[in-house]
């Protein structure tokens, strides 16, 4: 009885550990390398198409193909999210030897297991570039070159006469004539007899003034005499002009009071104002 018993709990202790192997590689990604057969043989140069399938729960995320440990190449499978699928990766080895193969699966999560593996082995050398020749050109001469002689016939040479140009002429212009003169001459200013002088009796007085400039010149001056009949009541005694001097004798009688004005014409015609009157009186004695 209890030889049965410890054979029952062997067995349940060995299920228990299958099903523990199983659940734990179910979890794991797996790939296997369908082809080439480990072992294969290919000649250099020639392309391998790695066929593998791979397998992850919950999804193969990324197929790695390493080659002698290095990574080679990785890709997503064309359906994403499959657990279980199949995929194509080629190599084209660089030279010749034996390379391991691995194909590696990786799950969304990261997650990888142990690589599917195998070996192969590559033939033959590089191909050889054919040789290069150069081809060096030697040139012949084929004889000497002739010369033909051509005639050309003299041409008439004519000396150029040098003619000299004409003298420019200059026809002079009057530059042209001064703006019109539109200013008035300064205003003279009496000076003698003095303003409010009382004269003794005399029947002539000479009136004298300061004379002025102008830019046209100063043609003459003229000179307005009043004498006072009432008081404030003037009357004209006479008017001269024009005048070329600084000076003008008039006629006067005694005891009578006079004023007198000068005022001077420019060359252009241009008469000055009136200068401020200036009186003087002629006693009786």
């Amino acid at each position: 009885m209890k030889k049965t018993r410890s054979f029952y709990f062997f067995l349940l202790i060995l299920f228990v550990g299958l099903t523990s192997c199983v659940q734990r590689a179910e979890s794991t990604p797996t790939a296997w390398i369908d082809y080439p057969q480990d072992g294969a043989t290919f000649a250099f140069g020639e392309t391998v198409s790695v066929i593998s399938h791979v397998f992850a729960k919950g999804g193969v995320a990324e197929v790695v193909l390493s080659v002698n440990g290095e990574a080679y190449r990785r890709d997503v499978p064309v359906e994403a999210g499959q657990e279980f699928t199949d995929l194509h990766q080629d190599w084209i080895p660089s030279e010749a030897g034996i390379y391991t193969l691995q194909v590696r699966a990786y799950n969304s999560e990261g997650q990888t297991g142990n690589p599917a593996s195998i070996s192969v082995e590559v033939k033959g050398d590089a191909p050889t570039q054919a040789p290069t020749f150069l081809v060096t050109a030697t040139l012949v001469p084929t004889g000497a070159p002739t010369f033909t002689p051509t005639f050309v016939p003299d041409m008439p040479t004519s000396t150029p006469t040098l003619v000299p140009p004409a003298p420019a002429t200059f026809t002079p212009t009057s530059p042209p004539p001064p703006p019109a003169d539109t200013t008035p001459p300064p205003v003279p200013t009496p000076v003698v007899p003095a303003g409010g002088l009382v004269l003794s009796c005399r029947a002539t007085q000479n009136l004298v003034w300061l004379p002025v400039t102008d830019p046209s010149g100063i043609l003459g001056y003229y000179v307005k005499l009043e004498k006072e009949i009432t008081a404030g009541n003037w009357q004209s005694a006479g008017g001269y002009g024009p005048v070329a001097d600084k000076q003008l004798t008039v006629n006067v009688n005694c005891g009578r009071r006079y004023r007198w004005m000068v005022r001077a014409e420019d060359g252009a015609g241009n008469f000055s104002a009136w200068s401020a009157p200036s009186a003087f009186a002629i006693n009786l004695e």
